[in-house]
């Protein structure tokens, strides 16, 4: 099997993408290499924030060209890794076959890991996330759908979870053969397993790794609290209109995740995560299971082990 020469990485959102991005796609002593020195906001930069008349595919690949060259000397896969390549949850990925068509244009020889993760499990995680990132609607209140019949703004929506359609999306642009699938849940499992497979397909043999995890959970009273925050003092694109602007007011109340949460019985949380996973339950119950059973076709994973909704039939 001839080694891929590129591999982009998109995602999606809460499937471990800090720890392949660090301890695998970043370090010396591997098949992999990531462009030096380049801090991760560079990619979002570049392939995500330009508006669609003025994205220049031709003037990205040449500010990548000295690293190409360099990986492809060295036998090294070039990787570029940004999981806000898949889109972003909380708006529903409406800019996702943009990204996509804007990597195509800028790297058409590449082959393209997507990392899947269960769906319920991955829209409660990202509505944490959703918070620290400085949001402050109520979960109820984030996966609510408002004057669906307008969309006049990107908003949550599940179709962004019906995960068949991006991957066939990019089948579509990249061929087949060079769209790989995995999940978070393999990763969980066996890490060394997901790193062979990944490396199996592309024809490079697999590094051993012990991964350390890289990102702490918050605990939900803490994000309770930084609901109220977010409501008050933060001004973003997730949370406008506070009633006392404060300059960088997430970010910094964030940083008393630890000693805070510290503070909250644990009963509390549990009661909090139970709530939410009883109403999402509730809300998403089947309305993922015949996109799953379109994915595991397309892809072999075996994803009834992993606790995906699937149909009775394939049970």
């Amino acid at each position: 099997m001839e080694q891929a020469k590129v591999l982009l990485h998109i995602g999606y959102h809460k499937t471990a993408t800090s720890a392949l991005q660090k301890q695998l796609f970043s370090t010396s002593d591997g098949p992999f290499a990531s462009p030096p020195e380049e801090r991760k906001f560079v990619l979002s930069n570049r392939f995500v924030l330009p508006q669609p008349l003025t994205f220049d595919s031709s003037a990205v690949r040449e500010q990548y060209a000295d690293f190409l060259d360099a990986s492809h000397k060295s036998e090294k896969i070039s990787v570029f890794s940004h999981e806000r390549f898949s889109g972003y949850p909380a708006s529903g990925g409406f800019d996702s076959p943009l990204i996509a068509q804007r990597l195509k244009q800028t790297f058409p020889e590449a082959h393209v890991l997507i990392v899947f993760r269960e769906q319920l499990s991955s829209i409660l995680s990202m509505y944490s996330q959703y918070i620290t990132d400085g949001g402050h609607k109520s979960f109820k209140g984030y996966i609510a759908q408002i004057e669906p019949m307008m969309r006049r703004v990107p908003m949550f929506t599940p179709d962004f979870y019906r995960y068949d359609r991006l991957f066939r999306y990019y089948q579509n642009l990249f061929g087949a053969d060079r769209v790989h699938g995995l999940t978070y849940e393999q990763f969980v499992r066996d890490s060394d397993a997901f790193v062979s497979s990944l490396c199996s397909s592309l024809g490079v043999a697999a590094p051993k790794r012990k991964f350390v995890k890289t990102n702490t959970k918050r605990s939900q009273s803490f994000q309770l609290l930084q609901r109220g925050v977010n409501r008050v003092f933060s001004n973003n694109q997730l949370s406008t209109g506070a009633v006392i602007p404060f300059p960088y007011a997430t970010r910094r109340f964030g940083k008393l995740s630890g000693p805070l949460s510290r503070v909250f019985p644990d009963a509390l949380d549990q009661a909090l995560e139970t709530r939410m996973a009883r109403h999402a339950a509730a809300q998403f119950e089947g309305a993922f299971a015949e996109s799953n059973a379109i994915l595991k076709d397309l892809t072999g994973l075996p994803l009834e082990d992993y606790g995906y909704q699937l149909p009775d039939s394939m049970r």
